[in-house]
């Protein structure tokens, strides 16, 4: 029954207006962004250069903890607030089955709007040169896929597992989807609130390592790389990247096991 629920999940989820909504506003976003040549980079280096990529995805997870909250949060609370949940366990299903489908439904749909991000930095970058709106149309370098995929693998993807498995957790334990709406808000602060704090820590690699974004250990790590670097050069998966990105997938895994 685990595929016939993961299935579902999919297509529910693929019928409903507001997954292409949401992909709708992440890929205007970073088109319009990109398109003008904007970046977080330095004007030496390409507005699609593997480094500003990286940053861009990084920061736009930590907006993404409000779609998360959207989409992982309610799988569960449907049949909750329908009163379904009871016919479920009366056929041949197990619980785990039950909670796994609905899960990888809703996780892939999380995915498939975060690609979005990813699908704007790509089509403004190629219209950028076309329409001349960049002072700087020098800025575009070549579009090279890996330099895509691997921060959506590295960067988006643990980030997502993260914030994902908090979400379905927090209802699914809770029974009130509420609670993450409330939670995304607090996550969201705490995390502002957090970052400003640990600017003044000593230890950068702890703080590095601390981050659920990533966002500032990507920083760190690139922190003394020159343009031509960060032109060609993809963030290396080693080092308090790796570190980090196994200590927030790893709690991640607990809470969804726990759940």
């Amino acid at each position: 029954m685990f595929k016939e629920i993961f299935l579902f999940e999919l297509k529910y989820r693929f019928r409903r207006p507001a997954t292409y909504a949401y992909f709708g506003i992440l890929f205007l976003f970073l088109l319009l962004v990109t398109i003008y040549g904007n970046g977080p980079a330095s004007e030496k280096t390409n507005v699609n250069s593997p480094f500003a990529i990286a940053n861009f995805l990084s920061v736009i997870t930590i907006f993404g903890t409000l779609i998360a909250s959207a989409i992982m949060g309610v799988p569960v609370f449907r049949d909750i607030e329908h009163g379904t949940k009871d016919y479920f366990f009366s056929y041949p299903i197990t619980e785990k089955g039950y909670l796994l489908g609905r899960y990888l439904g809703s996780f892939i749909t999380l995915l498939f709007v975060m690609l979005g991000a990813c699908l704007g930095i790509a089509v403004g970058s190629a219209l950028g040169p076309l329409l001349g709106l960049s002072d700087n149309p020098e800025r575009f370098g070549p579009f090279v896929l890996w330099h895509y995929l691997q921060p959506m693998l590295v960067v988006v993807l643990p980030t997502m597992f993260f914030v994902g498995s908090i979400f379905f957790g927090l209802v699914a334990l809770t029974r009130k989807v509420f609670v993450t709406y409330v939670g995304s808000i607090v996550l969201f602060i705490g995390y502002l609130v957090a970052s400003a704090l640990m600017q003044d820590i000593e230890q950068r690699d702890l703080a590095s390592i601390l981050d659920p974004f990533a966002n500032r250990t990507i920083g760190d790590m690139t922190r003394y790389w020159t343009p031509p670097e960060q032109n060609t050069l993809t963030v290396p998966f080693t080092g308090n990247l790796l570190w980090n990105r196994l200590l927030w997938g790893g709690i991640g895994l607990l809470v969804l096991v726990y759940t």
